[in-house]
């Protein structure tokens, strides 16, 4: 399995398997905490080899600095078939988040799972701002 994208976005979208991105960021900056943002999306393009159809397990975590959860993990179950073009297999995943909360400023990471492994973590930092 190799991750070819694994992105935090403003929007992301799965289009008949065409992945659609837009605006990256890896910061957030606030004057206030806690900070609550509107509206973001992780966005990941997976290629599975023609020797790992079957099922897989992914997990997907939001952690603060001290390796706490800041949400319910988001789990769920892919089924890789039989690559159409006998080499491999491309899943598109994206996860939307509204109004996620974070409590002080510092650095996040939301960690990708993959059959209980872990495969990559995006960092992402909250700033404060002086007034």
């Amino acid at each position: 399995m190799e991750i070819e994208i694994f992105t935090l976005c403003d929007f992301a979208q799965d289009n008949n398997s065409k992945l659609t991105i837009v605006g990256t960021f890896d910061s957030i900056n606030g004057k206030q905490f806690p900070l609550q943002h509107p509206a973001c999306a992780v966005a990941c393009r997976l290629r599975f080899g023609a020797k790992e159809t079957g099922d897989h397990s992914f997990r997907l975590r939001l952690i603060d600095a001290a390796g706490k959860e800041v949400i319910k993990p988001i789990e769920g179950n892919i089924n890789i078939g039989i690559p159409p073009n006998g080499q491999f297999a491309s899943i598109n995943m994206v996860v939307n988040f509204n109004q996620l909360k974070f409590e002080t400023a510092g650095r996040y990471s939301f960690e990708l799972y993959i059959d209980e492994d872990w495969k990559s973590g995006l960092p992402l930092f909250l700033n404060h701002l002086s007034q």
